[in-house]
């Protein structure tokens, strides 16, 4: 039996006794001299009269069993009133400041959560100026920054109130199908629709774009800790989600001639992209070590970086404390993990890694666009407009788009670039327009490879006819094999670094 139901039978057996005590009380007092409580007005009257302590007098019962029932009517009229009082307080506190503060934020945009969690509270603390709002509460909340409220989003988002203004929702669940169901039930009610999710958006309507801490993790990791330096090994020791994302972003974003020394069961992956064994031409070495990296200390001496990214992070700290008692390592060593006591670099710490534009990608969509407009520009109308783009093709131009941190520090090794900024979108884009008909070449070269590589991680082939069904493109081929307005068109991916600048909308 639900709280609904129970409440109204609890009610009804209230109602019941009520009306027998009235009856017993007309029965016993009927008939009295004075001024009798004879019909059941004058019963109702005089039991309210005592409920609510006023006590008139007019009315009392004169035999034995009329004041046995107004004794009860007396206990009863304490309890009556504290539930008085907590009736108002809790309507005021659950439904009317609620409703009111709802009303008067109306205008303003809205951060709705799913759910009230560590990983909602985190995202929350990072967004910019707006009314929080958090569904699914064990109890009604007033809080400095909005509201917690026990209702289900469904039912939030059908109140007029919630119709103006801008409104975003995040589906927070640790589960990842009950986010994925709240994001389709709710429809297009909310503008945006921001998933916690594994799905990667293809079949997901426009406005819902999906995250997952692992992309977040890996995306967090090589921008902080860059695979910048040609011909580095990094070995990752770790083969679970976090080390497979890792990989991923990680041979997107590495430059030429490096290798990565993975150790442990990859087997699944690898059937996965069986596409990669296809390159034209690897710009990453990959070593797979079927054992684990306690059989391979060679492998581990050689390698320029360690990265301790299973998805145990105690186990890492073990890992960590291992490697450092028996293996001589020469290169850094990186662990995902909580900070712990040994000298390491320490990266993606649980819900740390929910940062709004990790989660949001608005300044990546924007990146995104601007270069799907360069290209557009070029090839007239034939190109469908971004609303119009596959899912795929979306995905592939954010790749793109962020990359363009990686293009920045190759053409400025000199600086420590960490963000994307108008100054270094403009000194990075006079380096590229300075340079020489080979070093120009070898910038289209590095682009046209990433692009293959991209496709490659998501199973796409080689096809004398592209088949975006079967997976299959013309261009997955060797740099050399391009014509001369395919080598051109990979200028765009380099030259949006100048428009940026120019822009100045970063």
């Amino acid at each position: 039996m639900n709280n609904r139901r129970r409440t109204i039978l609890i009610l009804l057996i209230a109602l019941a006794a009520y009306g027998l005590l009235l009856g017993l009380l007309v029965w016993a007092e009927g008939g009295q001299g004075g001024d009798p409580i004879d019909s059941l007005p004058e019963a109702l009257w005089y039991s309210l009269v005592t409920l609510t302590t006023v006590g008139y007098g007019d009315l009392y019962p004169r035999t034995p069993v009329g004041r046995l029932v107004g004794l009860v009517f007396l206990l009863m009229s304490t309890g009556l009133l504290a539930l008085l009082i907590g009736v108002v307080i809790a309507s005021l506190t659950n439904r009317l400041l609620p409703g009111l503060r709802l009303w008067l934020n109306r205008g303003r945009r809205w951060y709705v959560f799913s759910t009230d969690n560590a990983a909602s509270r985190t995202l929350a603390g990072r967004l910019d100026d707006g009314f929080i709002v958090y569904c699914r509460s064990d109890t009604c909340r007033q809080l400095a920054d909005g509201l917690a409220l026990p209702e289900n989003p469904e039912t939030l988002f059908d109140r007029p109130v919630a119709r103006k203004g801008e409104r975003l929702f995040f589906a927070m669940d640790k589960d990842a199908l009950a986010n994925e169901r709240d994001a389709l039930a709710l429809g297009e009610r909310p503008r945006h629709i921001f998933c916690r999710s594994e799905a990667p958006g293809e079949g997901l309507p426009a406005h819902i774009t999906p995250f997952n801490e692992f992309e977040c993790c890996a995306r967090l990791y090589w921008q902080a800790r860059p695979w910048s330096v040609a011909g580095e090994r990094v070995a990752l020791l770790g083969n679970g989600r976090y080390a497979q994302a890792l990989l991923e972003q990680g041979l997107l974003t590495a430059p030429p001639g490096c290798a990565a020394e993975l150790f442990g069961d990859w087997t699944e992956w690898r059937e996965l992209h069986r596409a990669l064994t296809d390159l034209p031409e690897p710009s990453v070495e990959l070593c797979f070590h079927a054992r684990d990296w306690q059989a391979h200390g060679e492998a581990l001496r050689r390698a320029g970086r360690v990265v301790i990214c299973g998805d145990d992070a105690r186990a890492n700290l073990d890992a960590l404390h291992r490697l450092r008692l028996y293996c001589p390592i020469s290169g850094a060593i990186d662990v995902r993990s909580a900070q712990g006591l040994q000298a390491a670099f320490y990266f993606g710490q649980g819900e740390a890694l929910f940062t709004p534009e990790l989660v949001m990608k608005q300044s990546l969509n924007r990146l995104a666009r601007q270069m799907h407009g360069l290209y557009r520009a070029q090839a007239g109308d034939t190109v469908p407009a971004w609303e119009a783009l596959p899912d795929f093709l979306k995905r592939s131009n954010l790749a793109a788009a962020d990359h363009l941190l990686t293009k920045a520090r190759w053409l400025l090794p000199e600086a420590e670039v960490t963000a994307l900024t108008p100054g270094v979108c403009a000194r990075a884009a006079e380096r590229f327009e300075a340079l020489s008909g080979p070093e120009r070449e070898r910038c289209r070269r590095i682009e046209h490879n990433r692009w293959v590589l991209f496709h490659a991680l998501h199973g796409w082939r080689y096809a004398p006819t592209r088949d975006n069904a079967a997976r299959e493109h013309p261009l997955m081929i060797p740099y050399e094999a391009l014509d001369e307005a395919e080598r051109l068109k990979d200028d765009n991916a380099w030259l949006l670094l100048g428009t940026l600048a120019k822009d100045n909308k970063l």
